[in-house]
């Protein structure tokens, strides 16, 4: 039998994050790959996608690609489907941490908010690939990602957005 806790973890919206790390100078053309909506906006349960480009302290960059889910199982469909799988195939010339989004959607992830001791609501956290990680040095832009699901606890939209998701 599941705890209150395991159950509200599983319910609800999620916010899946890809931390994808890539050598500096080549953070825009990794982003190139989100700049149109791919096969992922029209899977059940999605709800929007936001990409977000910064510098690690190392001078590497970082691409954070979150995406909300109405559900954790909503997301699951996406991961095992084999439109995600042609979308994280491994590109021309990358190898190590090449693929730039790995297969995040393990079903192995705690879904009891309380993963490796980290913050409650986080569900799964993974690092893929090879790179910096292992102590390799990868030939493509992406040096390696770490995915993490959190459960959803609020969010807060501007008055009239609002008033439009509840009609």
């Amino acid at each position: 039998m599941q705890s209150s806790e395991e159950t509200e973890a599983e319910a609800g919206a999620i916010l899946v994050e890809n931390l994808i790390k890539v050598k500096a100078g080549f953070g825009e053309a990794v982003l190139e790959r989100f700049a149109k909506p791919k096969q992922v906006h029209t899977f059940k349960g999605f709800i929007r996608m936001d990409v977000l480009h910064g510098k690690s302290p190392d001078g590497d960059e970082e691409i954070r690609v979150c995406t909300t889910w109405e559900s954790k199982a909503d997301f699951e469909a996406w991961a095992s489907s084999d439109s995600f799988r042609g979308a994280h195939a491994r590109r021309n010339g990358e190898s190590g941490g090449g693929e730039p989004a790995p297969a995040h959607g393990h079903s192995n992830g705690r879904a009891d908010g309380q993963a490796g001791g980290q913050a409650r609501g986080h569900v799964h956290s993974q690092s893929h690939g090879q790179g910096a990680a292992h102590g390799l040095a990868a030939p493509g832009p992406v040096i390696g990602n770490k995915v993490t699901i959190y459960r959803v606890v609020a969010s807060h939209l501007p008055a009239a957005a609002a008033a439009d998701a509840s009609a």
